[in-house]
């Protein structure tokens, strides 16, 4: 590792674990090969019953930065939350165990950018590795967001750090979601910071893990009634047209945790956005047609 500076921010590194001895000396290779010096690592197992526990002994006698604890959890998002309640640094960051950096100078450059800037979420990209329905190998994914995009989709963890006041202003990942906490932690902040986006490959994400393989319908029954709490009168803006069915269910929907009012709310969103698609697609043909 390189020499340290003085002003250079703390970065922690969570890795939540669970029989990853196949992976997981990859993942701590990519990051004990960094150039930067001011790094703490968080290995979160959830009582690994292959070698998992071997692997991290052997990583943790030769870099006393490495730390782990290994005990019952509630999941991945429970295993992060855990993390992030150990860590010491300023900015924090979620690595799966079957992932790796991009590159050894990679949380240099990340270093450098967050000294340059008052944002306290920043966010690169990953290199997808490995194939499936979603998924295509060796695609950059996913660029800079704007409030469509971030509505529509999400900025994959592995791309993604935060400064640890984050946590303490907008809380940790709610368990009830199985597979899209991170995406709805996203959207929380999202709706009440700024975000600051870096060009460059932050990681290589391997697919196969378990929130590519696994449907959070929770989230998905839910996705309405999130946008209305967290994003108020802007659901009535553009960016929200994609997400109108969304604003339907909340309104309609049974299971919807809306109260009357802000399903009347919702509803009224859908409407507006709804004409004013329609309007768009009748002035295109009209204008077509001359």
């Amino acid at each position: 590792m390189a020499l340290k500076s003085a002003n250079q921010p703390k970065i922690s590194i969570i890795i939540p674990t669970y029989n990853a001895a196949g992976t997981l000396a990859n993942c701590l290779d990519s990051i004990v090969n960094q150039d930067y010096t001011d790094i703490e690592v968080w290995l979160m197992d959830g009582l690994s019953t292959d070698d998992t526990l071997s692997v991290i002994k052997q990583y943790q006698a030769a870099f006393p930065y490495i730390n782990f604890v290994s005990e019952k959890d509630n999941g991945i998002y429970d295993a992060m939350n855990k993390g992030i309640a150990r860590c010491n640094g300023d900015w924090l960051y979620f690595l799966g165990s079957d992932d790796t950096l991009y590159n050894n100078s990679v949380i240099s450059l990340v270093a450098n950018k967050i000294g340059e800037i008052s944002d306290k979420v920043v966010y690169g990209n990953v290199l997808m590795r490995g194939q499936n329905q979603w998924n295509l190998d060796n695609v950059v994914f996913n660029g800079e967001y704007d409030m469509a995009k971030m509505i529509s989709t999400n900025i994959c963890h592995q791309a993604i750090f935060y400064h640890k006041s984050i946590f303490r202003l907008f809380g940790h990942y709610d368990l009830s979601y199985i597979a899209s906490a991170d995406q709805e932690f996203n959207l929380r902040c999202y709706a009440r910071t700024s975000f600051s986006y870096i060009d460059l490959i932050i990681a290589n994400f391997f697919v196969g893990g378990y929130s590519t393989g696994t449907v959070d319908h929770k989230f998905h029954r839910e996705r309405g009634a999130m946008l209305v709490k967290y994003f108020g009168s802007r659901i009535f803006t553009g960016p929200f047209t994609p997400m109108r069915l969304y604003l339907k269910q909340a309104a309609l929907s049974k299971e919807s945790s809306l109260n009357l009012f802000d399903r009347i709310y919702s509803l009224s969103a859908y409407i507006k956005l709804k004409a004013a698609d329609v309007l768009m697609h009748l002035q295109k043909r009209r204008s077509f047609d001359v």
